[in-house]
């Protein structure tokens, strides 16, 4: 078999894949549900996955830091709870500060980017026919593009899509200023600290109430063995009492023994 119809066919094939699969996806575009859930402006998926991406980043360091502050035997023990009580306020205060600040911001930026750049880029009718004359002019210039029109319309849809375009690269500006910078750098500094203290006493009361379950079962368990084992009866050693008449004959028939020694 020649190569070169191994590959016409294959190209051939591939072709016809691709066309497949773009009539299924214009396809599925095209249905409500892709219309509710993709937006009209698709850098809104953009500022909300800046949020996600940011606020899931914060929470996986919270645990990970705080987990290494309390099991680090470095630090000191009267010193652990309280930085591994920062790191876990810090952790908690950054999820929560962020994503409050960034939903509102993911919100309201539309109507903060309106009234910053008053409205955006409006321009008046006389700057629309003049765009319309440039663009048709540029567009003459080409030989590709000699027979291609621009009309009003299309300038206005362009204009409407541009201010669309840079609402949503407003917003994914803000939320990251509102989240990385005012929340993150200023509101949870500020907070951490007061939290890291309630955090330890928590962390303290906890370890408290371990260490006095323990000796609760300690006490018991070693009550139970002491139960367990049978006590020996006490034996008593009985102490013969040697009269004081014998204690002294005892004592001179000693003394004579050591002067026969003596004389000897």
């Amino acid at each position: 078999m020649n190569i070169s119809s191994v590959k016409n066919l294959a190209l051939r094939y591939a072709d016809k894949t691709i066309d497949f699969a773009n009539r299924v996806s214009s396809k599925a575009m095209d249905t409500k549900i892709a219309n509710t859930l993709m937006p009209e402006n698709p850098t809104d998926i953009a500022k909300l996955l800046a949020l996600i991406s940011t606020t899931t980043k914060d929470a996986v360091n919270c645990y990970y830091y705080t987990t290494q502050s309390y099991n680090n035997k470095r630090i000191p023990e009267d010193k652990r709870k309280f930085v591994a009580g920062i790191d876990l306020s810090n952790g908690i205060l950054n999820v929560i500060t962020q994503l409050t600040l960034g939903l509102c911001i993911n919100k309201w930026s539309d109507k903060l980017y309106e009234r910053i750049f008053n409205g955006g880029f409006v321009p008046t009718k006389e700057k629309i026919s003049d765009y319309t004359d440039k663009v048709n002019n540029y567009l003459k210039k080409s030989v590709l593009t000699e027979n291609i029109s621009c009309s009003e319309a299309d300038i206005k849809s362009a204009i409407k899509k541009t201010n669309k375009i840079a609402k949503g690269g407003f917003g994914v500006i803000a939320v990251l200023i509102v989240t990385q910078i005012i929340a993150k750098r200023v509101i949870v500094p500020f907070l951490s600290t007061p939290l890291a203290g309630v955090f330890k006493k928590q962390l303290d009361k906890r370890e408290a109430r371990k260490k006095g379950e323990n000796t609760n079962v300690v006490s018991e368990q070693q009550q139970k063995t002491n139960n367990s084992v049978p006590q020996q009866p006490q034996q008593t050693v009985k102490t013969q009492n040697v009269p004081p008449q014998q204690q002294t004959d005892n004592a001179r028939e000693t003394f004579k023994g050591f002067e026969q020694f003596l004389k000897k």
